[in-house]
């Protein structure tokens, strides 16, 4: 090679080490890439199928059991009809914070057979008297077994408003007092109409498919039977108004409120999910919390968990509700079953959560049923005494006459309990612990929930009305 063709010849500069690596790098960063991004697609692949088969299952085996199909199937009730209006109606005449709290402990001051004294009886006709278009509003309650509250769906579910169903609670305190005057001015019919107000309040929550609307409806059922409870200990209602009511609490005890809240909560969780694994709502928006560092950088790793846990809610809840179609009595043995199989799936906030909600209302469900059972059997037993004029030896006695068969107790599945007591009778159930003690439903003396059946108790005659214990004399902290 000449002189001038070595001149002309451009060397090649040479790499240095480090670019050499931060191209290896940057090949490695985008191979790591390719891989997660691999491994992402495939996860929601994987979890996207487990979920579209759960629901293929699902929709072949219970068509219609999302929450917009339960909210169109729920009953029509005609508004003329409609125990929900004449709630909303009564509530929005009654003034804010009633009942004041001079009287609001009037029902838990004394016992069901006690009269007040004169000083509590003026003020409570005083209280009604001030709220008289609120009362006579209610009391259109008595004739209107069947309500339908309106429900608004927000897109985020977690935050549903239900206030016309909450205040419910102070229609139905406005009732019970209304029955607790009726009685102290010697009228247990009208106070059995109030009673009867008070369970159609209850029952003004119909089909609605939320679990807090069944958690609102068993509660109010149950202020009713206490009502009752109170009215039969001071008064003794006509046999036709005794019949009347045994036979709106039996068709209570036939409403599957269980299963009702079951499909509920499944639905509704279904549809936050949905939600939440779409984007559609947040997971802060969710929780009212501020959103984590993950949420932040790895987002679409929380709604890939939430699309993993969907078809186990699914399949968890979808257990539950086969447990809730049975009935009460029969729940205990396939209850265990099922605890028995939740054990081998993994702990998740997103069926655990929804599962305890229908754990909790199994054991209210459960009560709300002791309360109306034992109530039916209560007016049976009064409508014997009535004829006979004198109780029932046992329990079977009242069968097929005054009712039909014995209701079971739904803890144990055994018939509800039956006890002459000193002063009357007792009809009880065991409760939780399932331990007979013996219609011991009163407060327990040494404060321990395990001593106490839940039931109804009914007075001897001669033992209702009952004048009103003295006051406690005061103690001078100064002697």
């Amino acid at each position: 090679m000449s002189a001038s063709e070595q001149s002309t010849t451009i060397k090649k500069p040479r790499r240095s080490w480090w670019r050499r690596w931060l191209i290896r790098i940057g090949w490695g960063v985008l191979a790591l890439a390719l891989l997660v991004l691999g491994a992402q697609r495939w996860w929601h692949h994987t979890n996207q199928k487990r979920l579209n088969e759960a629901l293929a299952e699902l929709d072949q085996a219970e068509p219609g059991w999302r929450l917009e199909d339960l909210e169109a199937a729920r009953e029509q009730v005609p508004e003329e009809e409609n125990s929900a209006r004449v709630v909303v109606a009564s509530y929005k005449l009654l003034p804010d914070g009633w009942p004041p709290r001079e009287i609001g402990d009037l029902l838990d001051r004394r016992n069901p057979p006690e009269m007040l004294p004169p000083e509590d009886f003026n003020r409570l006709t005083k209280e009604l008297a001030d709220v008289g278009p609120a009362l006579t509003e209610a009391r259109k309650l008595r004739a209107m077994p069947r309500g339908r509250h309106h429900i608004s769906y927000p897109r985020n579910i977690s935050r549903i408003l239900l206030k016309d169903q909450t205040h419910t609670g102070e229609v139905v305190k406005l009732l019970a007092f209304d029955a607790l005057h009726r009685n102290l001015v010697r009228d247990p019919n009208g106070a059995l109409n109030s009673c009867r107000a008070v369970l159609n309040a209850g029952r003004s929550l119909g089909d609605e498919p939320l679990l807090i609307s069944q958690v609102i409806r068993g509660g109010r059922v149950t202020d009713a039977c206490r009502a009752i409870e109170r009215t039969l200990a001071l008064g003794e209602p006509s046999l036709e108004e005794l019949k009347t009511l045994q036979t709106l609490l039996s068709e209570e005890d036939a409403f599957p409120d269980l299963m009702i809240a079951a499909r509920g909560e499944r639905a509704e969780q279904h549809a936050l999910l949905d939600a939440l694994e779409s984007g559609d709502v947040s997971v802060s928006e969710w929780t009212r919390e501020p959103p984590s560092w993950k949420q932040r950088l790895l987002g679409w790793t929380v709604r890939e968990d939430f699309c993993m846990e969907h078809p186990i809610m699914l399949k968890v809840v979808n257990r539950w509700i086969a447990l809730a179609q049975t009935p009460p009595e029969e729940q205990a043995a396939a209850k265990r079953t099922f605890d028995q199989e939740i054990r081998t799936l993994p702990r998740s906030d997103t069926w655990t959560g929804p599962l305890l909600s229908l754990f909790q209302l199994e054991s209210s469900s459960k009560r709300k049923h002791v309360h109306l059972r034992s109530t039916i059997v209560a007016l049976a037993a009064e409508r014997y005494r009535h004829e006979k004029e004198t109780w029932p030896d046992t329990i079977d006695k009242l069968c097929p006459k005054y009712m039909d068969t014995v209701p079971l107790d739904p803890f144990d599945g055994k018939p509800l309990r039956y006890r002459r007591v000193q002063d009357g009778v007792v009809i009880y159930s065991v409760d939780d612990d399932g331990v007979d003690n013996h219609g011991n439903i009163g407060p327990d003396p040494n404060d321990s929930e395990f001593d106490v059946d839940i039931g109804f108790r009914l007075w001897d005659v001669t033992k209702r009305c009952q004048p009103p214990r003295p006051k406690p004399p005061e103690i001078n902290p100064g002697r």
